[in-house]
């Protein structure tokens, strides 16, 4: 364990033997440096403080930081072993202009135990120089300057590999600023291979943002958001559905704007300790109603522990889809039945995480009773004007076996006995035959359909079939079914 005013590092293995991977300000000072060998080291101090070098503890805990850094902005891309990407374009007003943006970076990360370096400008690969070689510890570069303070910097901020800053070093171009003035085809007769030429000049480029880099966050970009960062963190329970409210509201009149509506959203809560909470839920069809969004998240967030506190909160649309339009009012049609069962399915598959919320919905299958599936419960409306045209909606599983009177074999049936009563049939339509799923393996045994829709002389409809055909080789008779009820 390091103990106050004793010299600290952290070793890991290497071709012969242990070196320094890092070191604290004290082993800086004393003139240790990463990469040495632990033997020189010790020499060197005798004292010095060790631990083994954990190369995935430090990878995790980089992402842990790059999660919490989205409070600022969604879009945070890693750059490791140790540096942060942030897409804070259009987002730095939120926090009282970039200056104070940089600000609240460093005091966050001080107050956590972490000491940074920081950059804004106008590109990833100008961001990074000024970060790692900038005269500051937080530097914000007006776009106008980029060029001119770019080029005081040394070759190293171009992020290049050893072997082309050897050169530039061998040519006496130390600095960026000294590659601006030689042509570029002067450049590539000095270097002997292509692709360091290459890598010089797309460098210098994306610095000076003539060739785009892209940024790869971690999430992508979602939708619609909003955000919002808080002076004195929060901890009771009221304060926090104050700020959800007041999110809810600001993310759905964005929503509204673009007549679209949300199908999941994500409510992330930034601690200060450098934690979060993330709380989602999911919609049966698209919604940007406030106080829906305040009565799916509220029971989640009364479970969430603040810590020492919440002082930052973002609401998110992760994903987002063309609202229908749907005018509440006295008149019950479709449209409000569709949407009151989808606000009911929303309240119980989100207070329940263990409940399983689906529906029946027509399939395309031969056998009547195979002929639905399971969905979501209202993601894909159906509409229910296309009943009419269906299958009955009663369905006996299985079908129950009649007896049947008919003038010929393979005729039509005149009367029918079915759970003790005889029914004499006055009208009928059919047959319509149903043939079995041939290229099922399990249903090449089975036998063709023929259908009836009969009423009897009490106005009851049934749905009838006999299953088989008369004559069929190697075959029993056909049987008479019935398979369902009419209205």
């Amino acid at each position: 364990m390091n103990v106050q005013g004793q010299a600290f590092a952290l070793v890991e293995s290497g071709a012969k033997g242990l070196r320094l991977a890092a070191c604290d300000e004290l082993a800086l000072s004393l003139g240790l440096r990463p990469g040495q060998r632990l033997a020189d080291a010790r020499a060197q101090v005798p004292d010095l403080a060790t631990t083994l070098h954990e190369p995935e503890k430090d990878a995790a805990a980089l992402l842990a930081l790059a999660r919490w850094c989205e409070r600022w902005s969604p879009w945070v891309a890693l750059h490791e072993p140790d540096g942060l990407i942030l897409d804070v374009t259009g987002v730095a007003h939120l926090f009282g202009g970039e200056a104070s943006l940089l600000a609240d970076m460093v005091a966050r990360f001080h107050h956590m135990g972490f000491r940074l370096r920081l950059a804004l400008a106008s590109t990833i690969g100008a961001a990074w120089a000024f970060a790692r070689f900038g005269n500051a510890q937080a530097i914000v570069v007006a776009e106008d300057q980029e060029r001119a303070r770019l080029g005081e910097l040394p070759v190293e901020a171009l992020r290049l590999d050893r072997d082309s800053l050897i050169t530039l070093k061998r040519l006496g171009l130390k600095t960026i600023g000294s590659l601006y003035s030689i042509p570029r085809s002067e450049i590539a007769r000095r270097f002997r291979g292509s692709t360091q030429i290459s890598d010089v000049l797309v460098r210098v480029d994306q610095c000076l943002g003539e060739v785009e880099e892209p940024l790869s966050p971690l999430t992508p970009q979602p939708s619609f958001s909003v955000r919002h960062a808080l002076i004195d963190p929060l901890i009771a329970n009221e304060g926090l559905f104050s700020l959800l409210d007041q999110l809810a509201g600001r993310l759905c009149h964005r929503l509204e704007r673009e007549v679209m509506g949300a199908t999941r959203i994500i409510l992330k809560l930034y601690r200060t300790d450098g934690s979060r909470a993330i709380l989602d839920v999911a919609f049966s069809i698209p919604s940007n109603d406030p106080l829906h969004f305040v009565r799916l998240l509220k029971p989640k967030l009364e479970t969430i522990d603040a810590g020492f506190g919440i002082d930052a909160m973002s609401l998110e649309a992760e994903g987002a889809a063309p609202l229908d339009p749907y005018e509440p009012g006295f008149l019950e049609n479709e449209a409000h039945f569709i949407h009151d069962f989808a606000e009911l399915a929303d309240r119980i598959a989100n207070r329940h995480s263990e409940a399983r919320i689906a529906r029946l919905e027509p399939a395309e299958r031969h056998l009547p009773e195979w002929a639905e599936k399971l969905s979501p419960p209202v993601l894909t409306p159906f509409p229910l004007g296309q009943l009419r045209n269906m299958r009955p909606l009663t369905l006996l599983d299985p079908p129950e076996k009649i007896e049947i009177m008919a003038e010929v074999p393979d005729g039509p049936p005149l009367r029918f006995k079915w759970r003790q009563l005889s029914h004499r049939i006055l009208r009928m339509e059919g047959p319509e035959r149903i043939a079995p799923e041939w290229w099922r393996e399990e249903e090449k045994m089975r036998r063709p359909r023929d259908y009836y829709i009969v009423e009897d002389e009490e106005g009851r409809r049934f749905w009838l079939f006999r299953e088989g055909i008369y004559g069929e080789p190697h075959s029993s008779s056909p049987g008479w079914f019935i398979h369902g009820l009419l209205a």
